[in-house]
C-alpha cells in the first residue's frame, strides 16, 4: 500500500490575505483620525463657550458697581472705573482653544452688553455672549 502525502494542507496565510486585512485596518484607523478630529473641534468651541460664559456674572457684578467692562484682552481686568473693586481677568481662552476674542456692543448701563469670540474656518464662526440673556451661544455674525 502505497502513502499519499497530502500536499494540500495549508498552514499559515497567503500574502493577499495579510495585505487585504493590512488595507481594511488602514481604513479603520483613516475613519477614526477623521471622526477624533471633528471630535476635539467640537470640545475646544464647548470649552471656548464655558469660558466665556463663566466671566458674565463678573459682567453683571461689574454693572452693579457702576463700572464699565473692558475691551476683551486676556489676563486684562474685567471691569474697570470702580475704586477697590476687587477684578476678576478676561480668561486666556485662545491659548486653550484657538478663538479669539473679537467684537464688543452695548454698554453695561443699558444691560445690553455683548462680547464676541472669533475663529477662523469654524462654522458657525462666532460665539455671542449676551449679558442680558446671561448666556454665551453659537452665532452667524456678531456686531
Amino acid at each position: 500500500m502505497k502513502m499519499k502525502k497530502n500536499l494540500s494542507l495549508k498552514k499559515g496565510f497567503t500574502l493577499i490575505e495579510l495585505m487585504i486585512v493590512i488595507a481594511i485596518i488602514g481604513i479603520l484607523a483613516g475613519v477614526v483620525t477623521v471622526s477624533m478630529k471633528s471630535s476635539v473641534d467640537k470640545s475646544k468651541r464647548a470649552s471656548a463657550m464655558t469660558s466665556a460664559a463663566s466671566v458674565l456674572p463678573e459682567l453683571v457684578t461689574c454693572a452693579d458697581d457702576g463700572g464699565v467692562a473692558s475691551v476683551p484682552t486676556a489676563n486684562s481686568d474685567i471691569c474697570t472705573g470702580v475704586a477697590g473693586h476687587a477684578n476678576a481677568d478676561w480668561p486666556n481662552i485662545s491659548a486653550k482653544t484657538g478663538w479669539n476674542y473679537g467684537a464688543t456692543n452695548g454698554t453695561l448701563a443699558a444691560g445690553n452688553y455683548v462680547f464676541c469670540l472669533t475663529k477662523t474656518g469654524e462654522s458657525p464662526a462666532f460665539i455671542k455672549c449676551s449679558v442680558a440673556q446671561s448666556d454665551c451661544s453659537d452665532a452667524t455674525s456678531c456686531p
